[in-house]
């Protein structure tokens, strides 16, 4: 697939207030994304809670975006698993719905060997026949994609790129300075805090959970880095900080897409509930959520 240089968002997953799929603030995501000026749209990966739901469910959203998408974005499906069948199972159906490409982790729970890793992705690549991005997430997978082996990752035909989430800085350099010349081989950020030395060492830009609800922000500041104009580089990355606050409202490990549907739940896009058994959202932590973003606003 093309590369994309810029801000590729991690989809949140709207539910209604039944805990069933909101298609209705799922499209108003998709199209609000879109004019806010991204690069290209991650359903299933962290933020959407991707492997929490049912491979019904997983497929289900993938047909929708793409659908709502309409060609205007590239899709990138999130089709990790702890089962490599079920992530070709994955594959194959984002394939044929139209995404352009297919964002997966090692498989979690067993923890697989160097070689394992690259038989596993060199087996996507020729069963689901969709370009394959890498995807280092050590929190959940416990396998590091250390610089050696993403480097034998990246000679794969069909690998087409990285997104580096083990906020790892002296392993993103290393990654950075020994792909550098490697055009066809984009590497992207999770970390937002990682997103300026990505793009300064020539990265391509970052898969930023925030621009779900301030895509102008994260595209904004990412044009100002690539462009090397410091003043309005800081001033963006000053508002991309004061939405980091929002992460940490909710408690719990999904307290980012909380926050973040919250947030969205405000701009009147969608609701903000989460599947259970994961513990809803409280209106003391709404109220916190409106707080920063007028915070936010006001920078």
């Amino acid at each position: 697939m093309k590369r994309i240089n810029g801000i590729i968002v991690p989809m949140i997953t709207p539910l209604t207030s039944a805990y069933e799929l909101d298609f209705t603030g799922l499209e108003k995501l998709v199209d609000y994304l879109i004019a806010g000026g991204c690069g290209g749209l991650f359903p299933l990966g962290t933020t959407g809670g991707g492997p929490f739901y049912s491979m019904e469910k997983q497929q289900e959203i993938n047909r929708a975006v793409c659908r709502f998408s309409a060609g205007r974005l590239p899709v990138l499906t999130g089709v990790s698993s702890a089962s490599p069948e079920d992530s070709i199972r994955l594959g194959l159906a984002a394939k044929e719905a139209g995404a352009s490409a297919v964002v997966a982790a090692p498989p979690c729970y067993l923890k697989l060997t160097e070689s394992e890793v690259l038989d596993f992705y060199r087996l996507l690549t020729n069963e689901i026949g969709l370009d394959v991005f890498v995807y280092n997430m050590p929190g959940m997978t416990k396998i590091d994609l250390r610089p050696e082996l993403l480097m034998k990752l990246a000679e794969i035909p069909g690998i087409c790129g990285y997104k580096d989430s083990s906020n790892d800085m002296n392993a993103l350099h290393q990654v950075l300075l020994a792909l550098k010349d490697k055009a066809d081989f984009p590497i992207y950020v999770g970390p937002e805090s990682l997103m300026v030395e990505n793009v300064m060492f020539v990265g391509a830009g970052g898969v930023s959970a925030g621009a779900n609800l301030y895509p102008e922000v994260y595209v904004n500041g990412y044009r100002a880095m690539r462009d090397g104009n410091l003043k309005e580089m800081l001033r963006w990355q000053k508002k991309i900080d004061t939405i980091q606050k929002i992460y940490s409202v909710h408690p719990g490990f999904n307290s980012v897409a909380m926050g973040l549907k919250t947030g969205l739940k405000l701009k009147g896009i969608c609701g903000n509930a989460v599947l259970p058994p994961l513990a809803q959202p409280t209106p003391e932590c709404e109220e916190k959520i409106a707080q920063i973003m007028r915070q936010v606003d006001a920078i």
